[in-house]
């Protein structure tokens, strides 16, 4: 089965063993647990969010986290499970207003310093606050013996040759910098299209604020450091050893696409999209065995967006 889906996805043949059934199933569970999956129905059906539901998550995912550190076949995915429990705990990853970061949003100290504060040091400062996942998964690794190599954070070969995949038809013939260079031009195209077909266009928001251009390219490659490493590298430098690249490039893919439900752009085609694009990043990290092509792609896919945001003030 993971040979079969292996020749889809263009992973190399040495990651095609099947992984254990046992961790797949935790895997997933963890996935589906700390992912936006489940909230999406009482946002579109119902008048409310019940204060419990992210409770009775964290209390789920902190159970499957016991799992790991008791039972011996799964103890390869004991860092991957503290990881999802850091980024479901700070609000990164769940899909609520609920966590450590939208605590902190919600308070009245922040409510009260973005009233005074100048729009340049407002935006920095909110993605510096959205770094608090990506620090405190860094920390954890590092002190727990984990070196940068593990989860993908060098450069890389960038001119590595692309594995075949049938979803993009790639033969063993391009480099990842140039068929990413490509990919680019298509996500900033539809991210473009779709940003003007549900806001238009903003001429008067960038008349008054084509200065902070610059300090949106920062908050691009900010962002993009942010959700490459903690949505991609870092589990999924957890999961390689554990389940096969196969396996392990799936499941992250996976959560990158669902964690984007309420993201730009949204919906169900917002989940595919995004999933798409997790599949590729996820697939240059392991190819090129680094982390530059993928935060490349995302910091240029992710500049329409925000300037669109902070420039045009959308």
């Amino acid at each position: 089965m993971i040979a079969k889906m292996a020749k889809l996805f263009g992973i190399g043949a040495q990651d095609h063993a099947e992984p254990n059934r046992l961790r797949l199933i935790v895997i997933w569970a963890t996935i589906l647990v700390a992912s936006p999956l489940a909230i999406i129905p009482w946002r579109t059906f119902a008048t409310h969010e019940p204060f419990w539901w992210p409770w009775m998550h964290a209390i789920v995912l902190l159970a499957l986290l016991a799992l790991t550190l008791f039972h011996p076949a799964l103890r390869s995915l004991r860092r991957y499970s503290v990881i999802m429990v850091i980024i479901f705990l700070l609000g990164y990853g769940g899909g609520w207003d609920w966590g450590l970061i939208p605590f902190v949003r919600s308070s009245a100290l922040w409510a009260n310093w973005i009233t005074t504060a100048p729009k340049v040091i407002y935006e920095i400062a909110l993605h510096l606050l959205r770094l608090t996942p990506a620090v405190t998964i860094l920390a954890f690794l590092l002190v727990t013996g984990r070196k940068r190599v593990n989860f993908y954070l060098v450069k890389g070969n960038i001119h590595a040759t692309v594995g075949r995949s049938r979803l993009i038809g790639a033969k063993n013939s391009g480099s990842w910098i140039r068929v990413a260079m490509v990919f680019v031009a298509v996500f900033v195209t539809v991210t473009v299209v779709f940003l003007l077909g549900a806001y238009g266009f903003p001429a008067s928001g960038f008349s008054q604020n084509w200065f902070l251009i610059p300090v949106a390219l920062l908050v691009a490659a900010m962002n993009g450091f942010n959700e490459e490493f903690t949505l991609r590298a870092a589990p999924l430098g957890e999961l390689r050893p554990a389940v096969g690249s196969s396996s392990a490039l799936i499941a992250t893919s996976a959560y990158f696409g669902l964690g984007h439900y309420y993201g730009v752009p949204n919906g169900v085609i917002g989940v595919l999209l995004s999933m798409f694009l997790g599949w590729l990043l996820g697939k240059s990290m392991l190819e090129t065995r680094g982390f530059f092509t993928a935060w490349l792609v995302h910091f240029l896919t992710d500049i329409p967006i925000f300037v669109f945001f902070i420039v045009g003030g959308i």
